[in-house]
């Protein structure tokens, strides 16, 4: 796992809460948020252009099916 899928992973409740149905990119940790997947991959290459951004389609809550 990258340092940015680690990322991803510690403020995903975050991501969630905030970023629902949205596209976010997180490249050297830093996060970018748009509306298609190539929008915030650009947005992330344009700042980090040695990096390669960790790109996800944000869930909303309801999508989550919990099990006890």
């Amino acid at each position: 796992m990258t340092k940015d899928q680690k990322w991803i992973h510690a403020h995903f409740e975050e991501l969630v809460d905030n970023y629902a149905g949205r596209y976010v990119a997180v490249a050297n940790e830093e996060l970018f948020v748009g509306d298609t997947a190539s929008e915030v991959e650009e947005m992330a290459r344009k700042k980090h252009p040695q990096t390669i951004p960790s790109v996800l389609l944000v869930p909303h809550p309801e999508h989550f099916i919990c099990a006890v």
